[in-house]
This record gives C-alpha cells, structure tokens and sequence, in this order.
C-alpha cells in the first residue's frame, strides 16, 4: 500500500497552485485521493485544482467527466470540465486527443494562474514506454523514459506516481469505494501501447519485469543527463551562431569530441538552425558518419542544410523549405517567425519574410560587409521592409530604428 503520499509531491511543494490531469480512470483517480490527503495533511499546501477533458469521443464520456467533477467536490477540491468540440481527425485519433489534452488543460491552467500539471503515469506505463522506444531504436536520451519533470506541448507536467505499480493505485481507489471509468481503447490491441501491455507478462516471466525496466529507465537518465552537460559545455563554448541564424562550429573542435556529444551538438544545430525538431537519431548518425568521409561537402535533413569543409562545420536554414509569403508586424506585438526569431517593432508599416531574392551583392551593399557564409544562408534570414519597399532589418541586423529581432537559441 501507499504509506506516505507526501513524499511523492515533495518537489512540488513549494507551488502555490497545482494542476491535477484526471480522467476517472482508476491511475488518475489515485492520483486526486493521494494529492487530496496530502494537500490535506498540510495546510499551508498548494491548492489543488483538477482538469478533467470530455474528448466527446464515447458517449459515456459526459458522464466520466461529472463523475470526476462530483469525487473532486467530495474532496474539497475545484474541478473544471474542457471539452473537445472540434471534428475529430479519422486517424491518429489517440495522438490527436493527447495533443487537445494538454492544450486545453495548458490554456485552463494559465488562466488559474497554475503552473504544474500533475499526471498520473506509473511504472507500468514507464515499462511500456521503454519497450516501445527500445522497439523503435531510441538511443539513450529515449532509454531513460519518462521523467518525473517534463513539458509536452508546452505545458509543465510533474509525474509523483513513475515508482508505483497501477495495481497499488487501483486499490487506493477500490479502498475510497470509488467507481473508476472504463476506456475500451486500453484493450484494443489496434493501438501499439496496449500490445505491449498484453506482452509484458510473458517478459516478466523471462526475467524482463517492470522493476527491471525502471532500473534501466534511471540508469539511461544518468548517462543521459551526463552526456547533456558535456554537450552543453561544448555547445556554449566553442557552437557560434550569427545574425542571419547560421550555426558553425571549428571542423578539428567537432572532430575530436566524444561522438555521442559530437551527434548531440548535430541534433541541436539542426533543431535550432531549421526551427524543426530532430528526433530521427539514425539519421543523426548517418550524418555523423558522412562527416566522417573526406569527400563530405553538403547534404539537407530536417529542414536544414549542413554544410562542410576541412576547417568548418556550418549549419542554416533550408531556404527552398520556406514559405516566401510575408508576414504583417504589428506595433508592439512580439511574432516568432519560421520558429526560429523573435521579432517585434513599435512603428506600423512592416512586415517579415525570407531574404529569397537577394544577392550576395545585395547582401554586401545593404550590410556594408560580405557576410562570410553561403548566400543560400543569408537569404533564410528574417527581412523586414517597409510598406514602400525598404528594408529596415536583415536577420538581427537592424538597419533602422524600433526594430527588435533575436534568433530564438540566444534568447
């Protein structure tokens, strides 16, 4: 049994507000009777606020929704309901509705003035998300699971219940005397979690458990986060990124790093010069392997281009991947532009968009300079011209006044 749920918050302790995902399954419902005893335990506790979601997606899901309501009342607890009016896409159904979930429980929590969303995955689900990405090559960043601390579509989640097994939960909630909900897609074998599910017991009886996935689960996150820091120091010191968003490294600096910082510092480079996520690690080492060639000169991957010679890695934005269409600046209104720059300007009149005409000799007058990397490059970068035509910015270069502009990596 749980004997002391106030140890599972204690690094959320301090919050004033605390957000609680509850669904009316049993793992949810567990969730909100040990966050309520602890909060209770305490007085000077956060207060406690439960987001339910009706994704309209079954019809008794209405009903699960009030009953979470009505647990959340008997507790002492606020509870809002969100729902899910939008038509539903006729695939991705589950990663879609995970999507919705956080956007509207993120959207409910800023307007409470929440910080943290407390979920209420366990060591099953820890287990399973292993086996799922050892299935699909993750390296180690995907080894270590789930962390306790994370933000999935931009919301702030912390998850107390990671060392707890779902039948511990599951008996917290049949002792309140409480009616857990049903989801049927948690036995439909369509969906890839739940064979995994299926799978693990014949596993554990290999040796495979639950407890042996989170070992290797904590033990991935050491080396994982090991392996960060030395990224991050190598990042900060020696990964250069200039105006127009080009990112470049010494060829002798990236040649005699440890290769899986040396892939490491690829991914983010990419991330941050393409404004994409880079989450294909065999690509990753296919590019590292590449480099390893002496013939390497150019190649595209997630919307960037990489780039190199014997002294020099650069990597920028792949232009022809950019929509030319420009984008209206309002006065005082910040933008993020290609998922790359913030820009703002205080004066009405301009807008932004891709450098894609401009010349290297066009480049060379307006700056004053030749910028020391591929036109290709430079014609990525943010222009911001007036509505007469006149460029008032290149890339962070401002060329006249009430301009803001910073490459989202520096700031």
């Amino acid at each position: 049994m749980i004997v002391n749920p106030a140890g599972l918050f204690t690094p959320v302790a301090g919050e004033k507000k605390l957000g609680l995902a509850v669904s009316g399954g049993p793992d949810s419902l567990a969730l909100m009777l040990l966050a309520a005893r602890w909060t209770k335990s305490d007085p000077t506790g956060p207060q406690l606020i439960v987001y339910t979601v009706d994704h309209r997606l079954r019809p008794e899901s209405a009903a699960e929704a009030e009953m979470v309501e009505g647990y959340a009342a008997s507790l002492g607890l606020e509870a809002r309901i969100l729902r899910w009016d939008d038509p539903k896409p006729e695939a991705g159904i589950q990663a879609a509705a995970r999507q919705v979930r956080y956007r509207l429980m993120g959207a409910a929590m800023a307007h409470d003035d929440v910080n943290i969303l407390l979920t209420a995955h366990h060591r099953d689900d820890q287990a399973e998300t292993i086996l799922m990405r050892m299935a699909h090559g993750s390296g180690v960043g995907g080894l270590a699971g789930m962390r306790r601390f994370a933000e999935p579509e931009g919301v702030r989640v912390f998850r107390p219940l990671l060392d707890l097994e779902a039948a511990h939960l599951r008996k917290a909630v049949e002792a309140a005397g409480w009616d857990a909900a049903t989801d049927p897609s948690n036995a439909d074998s369509e969906y890839e979690r739940v064979r995994w599910r299926q799978a693990m017991p014949g596993m554990a009886g290999l040796g495979l458990t639950q407890e042996r996935l989170a070992t290797l689960a904590a033990r991935m996150a050491r080396i994982d986060d090991l392996a960060e820091r030395e990224t991050s120091a190598l990042w900060a010191s020696h990964i250069r990124c200039d105006a127009f968003g080009v990112f470049s490294v010494s060829r002798s600096v990236f040649d005699d790093a440890h290769p899986e910082v040396a892939m490491r510092v690829l991914s983010r480079a990419i991330q941050h010069g393409s404004g994409r996520m880079m989450r294909s690690l065999g690509a990753i080492e296919d590019l590292a392997g590449l480099l390893a060639q002496p013939r390497f000169a150019r190649v595209t991957l997630g919307g960037a281009v990489i780039e190199a010679d014997c002294n020099r890695i650069l990597v920028y934005r792949e232009v022809g991947r950019m929509e030319p269409a420009s984008t209206e600046l309002r006065p005082g209104q910040a933008i993020v532009w290609d998922q790359r720059f913030r820009i703002c300007a205080d004066r009405p009149g301009l807008s932004v968009a891709p450098a894609c005409d401009m010349t290297r000799r066009a480049f060379r007058t307006i700056l004053g300079y030749e910028p020391d990397v591929p036109v290709a490059a430079l014609r990525a970068a943010p222009q911001v011209v007036s509505d007469a035509g006149e460029i008032q910015a290149l890339g962070t270069k401002t060329l006249r006044g009430g301009i803001a502009l910073a490459h989202l990596a520096l700031t």
